[in-house]
């Protein structure tokens, strides 16, 4: 097949030197070879560099950033700047693709022009769904359901379309740590024109422990929760205003606490939710304050 479409493929990076050699080889070696593989490196402190420095010295398709540990969602936008691709593939630094992954999608591209293609994935334990045909979805109620968006949202699942990305203004919420793809892939769901459903072209997820940031907790403690606060709302309203509401569950919000200790004891806490703030002392709820949408 002629390679005319562009793939811009981000890894984010973070003390991944278990992982990333077989992540790399899967991609470097695949049968479709009009790819750019961006690499984004968080702020690794393990032998993650010396991995994918040894790579780009070979492949020149291979374009690294290094930034300080600011979690997955910086990392992700800073790859999609940096991007030139048609389509763009947010693959995680612990996971592979079978060698004809981005053949199958190129080919899927080619064929249909969709804003997103959805391939397959292998992951133990979860079922995710298999694909007999070619397909284009272009009902919301066909986006969602056949894709089943409304079970599971990694972004890893999909192809985007530069263009329709750029032209949606979409991009990863960095307020919302530990669950930005819930925010992404839906808002993308929706908004796309149409999503192709592709057969056989498998992603692999390796179960493991790891992650981008050296300190989760560090990330959620800093989060903005006023910022939060108004993303979750947005993302609700969203929904609800494109019908869309009704194929997924209540959003699912953020666990953000703020502590407020004396004597290192801990005599009143604040959750943060979609629908409600509690308010606690020594334990006790003490009131509820609605968020009015």
């Amino acid at each position: 097949m002629k390679q005319t479409i562009k793939i811009s493929v981000i890894i984010p990076v973070y003390n991944a030197e278990k992982f990333l050699e077989k992540c790399l080889e899967h991609i470097v070696h695949q049968t479709y070879k009009n790819l750019e593989i961006i690499i984004v490196d968080d702020g690794s402190t393990d032998n993650s560099p010396v991995i994918y420095n040894q790579y780009a010295k070979k492949d020149k398709r291979i374009k690294i950033k290094k930034q300080k540990n600011s979690g997955p969602a910086v990392a992700l936008n800073t790859g999609l700047l940096m991007a030139t691709g048609d389509y763009i593939h947010f693959h995680d630094h612990d996971d592979f693709v079978n060698l004809d992954y981005y053949e199958l999608m190129a080919k899927a591209a080619e064929t249909t022009n969709s804003d997103i293609l959805c391939g397959e994935v292998n992951q133990p334990g979860y079922n995710f769904p298999e694909f007999d045909n070619l397909e284009i979805c272009c009902t919301l109620e066909d986006k969602i359901l056949k894709t089943r968006a409304n079970r599971f949202h990694p972004a890893w699942r999909y192809l985007y379309k530069k263009e329709f990305l750029d032209r949606a203004k979409l991009k990863y919420e960095p307020a919302i740590f530990g669950k930005q793809d819930i925010i992404f892939t839906r808002f993308s769901i929706v908004l796309a024109n149409n999503i192709t459903l592709v057969p056989k072209a498998k992603y692999n997820v390796i179960e493991s422990n790891a992650t981008l940031s050296k300190n989760m907790k560090k990330h959620v403690n800093v989060t903005n929760t006023d910022k939060a606060e108004k993303v979750w709302i947005k993302y609700h309203n969203f929904l609800t205003s494109s019908g869309a509401i009704r194929f997924f569950k209540i959003p699912e919000s953020p666990f953000i606490v703020e502590k407020f200790k004396m004597f290192n004891i801990n005599i009143f806490s604040k959750e943060f939710f979609i629908k409600k703030i509690r308010y606690y002392l020594f334990g006790i709820q003490i009131g509820t304050k609605k968020i009015n949408y």
